[in-house]
């Protein structure tokens, strides 16, 4: 062995026992170690653009439920409600809340799902 090959066969070896002692080689399989050596991520999501992830995800909603959206026009307008039912609101999922005022008027009133907006109609 050259000299040069004994000074960097050293550390290599002291590397290599110091992750043994960690127990690195039984967290992570050895592809994950190999690739991990080479610089590479093991994450190949993360090379994808980040516009490209988010439209593959379902967009999250603000209501996610009747109950929900009654609960929101009850607040809002401080009313009894009498129904709820699923429906369209611009383009977006959303509901029609029935309600009573405590003047004894019925009104409806419109919950966007996915922004949480109530609207009297």
């Amino acid at each position: 062995m050259s000299k040069v090959t004994m000074k960097l066969s050293i550390p290599v070896l002291t590397l290599m026992l110091s992750f043994l002692n960690i127990g690195l080689t039984q967290a992570a399989p050895i592809s994950a170690v190999s690739t991990i050596a080479w610089g590479q991520s093991t994450h190949h999501a993360s090379h994808q653009a980040p516009n490209q992830n988010k439209r593959n995800q379902p967009k999250k909603l603000a209501i996610n439920s009747s109950q929900q959206a009654a609960q929101v026009a009850k607040r809002q307008y401080a009313a009894k409600v009498l129904s709820v039912q699923s429906t369209s609101v611009n383009g977006s999922p959303g509901y029609r809340v029935k309600l009573l005022s405590n003047k004894g008027m019925v009104f409806y009133a419109t919950v966007n799902a996915r922004t949480g907006s109530v609207s009297r109609n």
